[in-house]
C-alpha cells in the first residue's frame, strides 16, 4: 500500500481515521502527564497535612498568650530553685537549715562540681553537657544523730526546694543511747544547679 492508497482509505473511512488521531492524542498526553498527576496526588497530600497542621494551630492559639504567661511563671519558680556553684555560703546554708530543723548533726559537708566525661565513648554525653545551661553540683556530706533524725534529714532533701538526687550513701551504728541508737551516715547527693 502506497502513501496515495492510505489517504483514499482513510477518505473513505473518516470516522476510523479521526477515531484513531483521538486515541493518538490521549495516549500522547497520558504519556506526558502521567508523572504530574502523582506528582500532584503527592502535592495534595502534603498541602492536606499542613492545611490541617495549620486549622490545629489557630484553634489552640487563642490560648497561647496565657500558656506564654504561665511558662515564664514556671520557668522563674524552676530558675529559684536552681543552685549556683559559685555561691557557696547560700548552697550550704540550705542544707544547714534541714539539719537544724530535723535535728541531726552534720560533720562535714563538700561541695564538688561534677567533671565532664572523657574518653571517646562519652563524646556525645561531653557535647550535650558543654552546651547545656545547667551544671550538676555534687555534695559529699556525713551526719550523725538518732535513725529517726537522718530519716526525717533525707525526708527533707526529698521534698525539699533543691532538685535532688541521692546517689549513695552508708549508714553506720555510732553510739547506743538509752532511747534510740545513733547512726553515722555518709551521703553523696547531686544537686542540679545553673551554669556560671
Amino acid at each position: 500500500m502506497t502513501l496515495d492508497g492510505i489517504i483514499a482509505y482513510l477518505k473513505k473511512n473518516y470516522i476510523i481515521a479521526i477515531c484513531g488521531v483521538v486515541v493518538l492524542l490521549c495516549l500522547g498526553v497520558h504519556l506526558v502527564r502521567s508523572e504530574q498527576i502523582t506528582r500532584l496526588a503527592a502535592d495534595y497530600d502534603d498541602l492536606s497535612v499542613r492545611r490541617t497542621r495549620i486549622l490545629k494551630n489557630l484553634k489552640f492559639a487563642s490560648e497561647i498568650d496565657a500558656d506564654l504567661v504561665e511558662m515564664k511563671s514556671m520557668l522563674e519558680e524552676v530558675e529559684g530553685r536552681l543552685f549556683s556553684p559559685e555561691d557557696l555560703a547560700t548552697n550550704q546554708r540550705y542544707f544547714y537549715q534541714i539539719e537544724s530543723s530535723t535535728g541531726v548533726e552534720m560533720t562535714s559537708i563538700q561541695q564538688l562540681i561534677k567533671p565532664l566525661p572523657v574518653g571517646k565513648k562519652n563524646k556525645k554525653e561531653r557535647k550535650r553537657a558543654e552546651r547545656s545551661q545547667f551544671q550538676e553540683i555534687v555534695y559529699d556530706m556525713a551526719l550523725e544523730g538518732t535513725y529517726r533524725e537522718v530519716l526525717a534529714f533525707l525526708r527533707e532533701l526529698e521534698g525539699g526546694e533543691a532538685f535532688s538526687a541521692l546517689d549513695g550513701f552508708s549508714l553506720v551504728s555510732a553510739k547506743k543511747l538509752a532511747a534510740e541508737p545513733e547512726v553515722s551516715m555518709r551521703l553523696t547527693l547531686n544537686v542540679f544547679g545553673k551554669k556560671s
